[in-house]
């Protein structure tokens, strides 16, 4: 039943209330909607004032008797609850005692929403997030909007700690264990679509349809929280499956991530017991220890750096119109990778390549990525469909006056790179922003080649670009300031997380890795194996092995970065004798099939150990080197470059060169960041073991040494640093 033409957020009731609007339907019966609007916030979360407040409105709900249901709402465009405040996550462990109280506090109200004798419904349109959608599990019914902006989920182990004001104790009952295993663990946040699939919602509605699809719940009858069935399935589950889905995600997290394993405990010993007391308390004190460990405070740094640097792209979008139309350059593995993420971005893009073949092989990867993305319910079919027709592949030479911008992704060659540019300066309009892709090379002197160098930048895309979230923006001194607020705005439309960074060769990302694989290369040309190698970079943190991710990124692409760096920083870079022949040879990684690993014809999964060290002209293998040096020989040069490239300004503060090496490198998030990492272990225990390796540690390293100075101000009990927090003496 839909209500007549009655707008509940249009006549809000007078109160005291700053953050949520009380207003009622009148028919069919009364019915309370309590809309979310925090002011002065594109977003609403949960801090301790909005659940004081919600408190209140429940308090005034209980004791009226003629209220038929509670509808619970936002305001904002694309938030409907983003989550709780974690501010006194980064406060340390100091307060605790307050950390305490506001998970009390969070468990108190949403008990109280849960034990409503009235019909409850979350009309859920936006982000529901953490405890967002801990309120909405506490209610009796879900609806979510089909918006692209609505996703649902408990991502809080991403952070380190776990969903504590309901989410592990009543997600289980609600879609069982299995699937609740699965959505808390990896902290998924599915769109509404998939969502339902999940049952983690019960219906999804277009958005206009939001209001009157929570009504029409309110008017079915009180839903029991947990199907007798439900329980006895999860006893069974967590009996049967819990002590080696424990075992496996040891292995997954190679026990660096504690949080995971903590909700899965609570999880398990919750399964099936019919009070929900016990569950809700575990839940508080697996979040006290875990806000506590250094794991966390360092997994809510980066993510700190990450919002702070999103909230600077946001402000440049909001002066600069999005992007429409756009080319692409080059239908290789880059080019193509970025023309399917920009269509997928709604924008229309022209693939341009002059060989036909490539053009055509471009165009199946794009088709593929869409499919992948189907399957994972990434996007519905019909997306997909609109995002493939979004792309218009060109064998010979479009007409780019209409281009916003043009991404140029060709081969790593910098004749071809200044001769492309050359040509686009006169093919496009004066206002085209012209950006190249380029994993090393120097933006100016590509940008010199062109009428209009202050429009030319670097728009580093990383591999693969449908899931690395990072690009580097590059700002050679030419660069005008609108460019750079193009830049940032563009990344933003596109949902990347822009770094700005100088035009150095490298930039940074590609320089601090550099180092780190080519002393990996190193350790396999003296004898050690490919195996342990890469086993011992697992066993720090790192998401694959540094000669996994040579074959990855293509031997043929890492020897021309390294080609380009060893030229600009002789002192300490060089290019091992046998990576040239393996190039020659075609063993090339996982684009030909062989590299350091055979790969499968089917081109996925991993293969066994293939390089041959006697077809390469190298010693025997098996040369014994403890897995200590090893680790630090590859570590130590990436945590010195890191500095480098700080004392050099390549980017503006030790925030930026973490969140850079976090996501673009894959840097164990749980150790913060390189800089991060050096405070951790200390300045003085780094400088001494390059010291002890002969690997010649910078000069700001050792005189942060000397005076026992750090990056991060707090980084001394490893509490949770952020961008403004770098100390000002080191």
């Amino acid at each position: 039943m839909q209500p007549e033409a009655t707008n509940p957020f249009a006549t809000p009731l007078p109160g005291k209330g700053a953050v949520i609007r009380e207003t009622w339907i009148e028919e069919p019966g009364r019915i309370c909607v309590l809309t979310f609007d925090k002011p002065g916030s594109s977003a609403n979360t949960l801090d301790r004032t909005t659940l004081e407040e919600l408190e209140r409105r429940l308090e005034q709900i209980e004791a009226s008797r003629d209220v038929r249901g509670v509808v619970f709402t936002s305001a904002k465009e694309a938030v409907f609850i983003a989550g709780a405040d974690f501010e006194l996550l980064k406060k340390g462990p100091e307060n605790r005692s307050l950390l305490a109280e506001y998970l009390e506090l969070g468990q108190r109200v949403f008990n109280r929403i849960a034990s409503l004798k009235i019909p409850t419904v979350a009309a859920i349109h936006g982000a529901c997030l953490g405890g967002g959608y801990e309120l909405a599990l506490a209610c009796d019914y879900r609806i979510a909007t089909d918006d692209k902006r609505t996703k649902i989920g408990l991502p809080e182990t991403k952070l380190g700690i776990i969903p504590a004001w309901g989410g592990s104790t009543r997600l289980p009952r609600l879609v069982g264990l299995p699937r609740a295993m699965k959505l808390i663990l990896t902290g998924k946040t599915p769109h509404a679509e998939a969502a339902v699939r999940y049952g983690m919602v019960d219906r999804v509605v277009p958005r206009e349809w939001l209001l009157p699809a929570a009504l029409q719940a309110v008017e079915q009858r009180k839903r029991t929280h947990v199907p007798a069935w439900r329980g006895w399935a999860n006893r069974i589950t967590a009996t049967a499956t819990g002590g080696n889905v424990r075992a496996a995600t040891l292995r997954r997290t190679r026990g660096h991530y504690p949080a995971p394993v903590a909700a899965l405990d609570v999880m398990v010993a919750g399964a099936g017991a019919d009070d929900p007391a016990p569950s809700l308390a575990r839940e508080r004190e697996a979040v006290e220890r875990l806000a506590g460990d250094p794991e966390c405070r360092n997994l809510f740094h980066v993510f700190q750096l990450q919002e702070e640097t999103r909230r600077r792209a946001k402000a440049a979008a909001k002066e600069v119109p999005p992007v429409r139309r756009a080319a692409v350059i080059g239908a290789g593995v880059m080019g193509a990778g970025i023309a399917q993420w920009l269509s997928s971005r709604g924008i229309s893009v022209i693939l341009r390549d002059i060989d036909a073949a490539r053009l055509g092989a471009g165009m199946a990867r794009i088709a593929a990525l869409y499919q992948e993305a189907v399957k994972r319910h990434l996007m519905t079919a019909k997306e997909a469909r609109d995002g493939l027709d979004r792309i218009f592949p060109a064998a010979y030479e479009p007409p780019l006056a209409l281009e916003e911008w043009v991404i140029e992704a060709a081969v790593e060659k910098l004749e071809i790179k200044e001769r492309l540019f050359e040509n686009l300066g006169v093919a496009t309009q004066p206002g085209t922003i012209l950006a190249t892709n380029t994993s090393a090379l120097p933006v100016g002197q590509i940008a010199a080649h062109t009428a209009n160098p202050g429009r030319v930048i670097g728009l580093h895309f990383f591999n693969p670009v449908h899931r690395m979230p990072l690009v580097e923006v590059v700002l050679p001194d030419q660069a005008d300031a609108d460019s750079r607020r193009r830049a940032l705005a563009f990344a933003n439309q596109i949902g990347k997380t822009p770094l700005v960074v100088r035009d150095v060769p490298g930039f940074l990302v590609n320089r601090v890795l550099l180092p780190y694989l080519m002393q990996a290369a190193m350790a396999f040309e003296s004898g050690a194996d490919v195996e342990a190698i890469d086993r011992t970079m697992l066993d720090f943190g790192m998401p694959m092995g540094p000669l996994r991710l040579a074959d990855e990124v293509g031997l043929d692409v890492a020897l021309e970065v390294a080609r380009t760096l060893a030229a600009a920083y002789p002192d300490r870079m060089s290019v091992p004798a046998f990576f040239p022949k393996m190039v020659e040879a075609g063993l090339l990684g996982r684009k030909s099939g062989r590299g350091f690993y055979e790969y499968p014809a089917s081109g996925s999964g991993n293969g066994a150990v293939f390089a041959n060290r006697d077809a390469l002209g190298l010693r025997p293998g098996g040369t014994r080197l403890d897995a200590e040096s090893l680790r630090n020989r590859m570590i130590y040069r990436m945590l010195d470059e890191a500095v480098r490239c700080l004392d050099e300004r390549v980017v503006g503060t030790p925030g930026d060169a973490d969140l850079g090496m976090v996501l673009g490198a894959g840097f164990p998030p749980f150790r913060g960041g390189p800089l991060r990492y050096i405070d951790a272990m200390g300045a003085d225990a780094i400088v001494s073991g390059m010291d002890a390796l002969r690997l010649g540690p910078c000069m700001r390293l050792r005189e942060m040494a000397a005076r026992n100075l750090k990056f991060y101000e707090d980084s001394t009990n490893q509490t949770g640093g952020h961008a403004g927090a770098p100390s000002g003496t080191a």
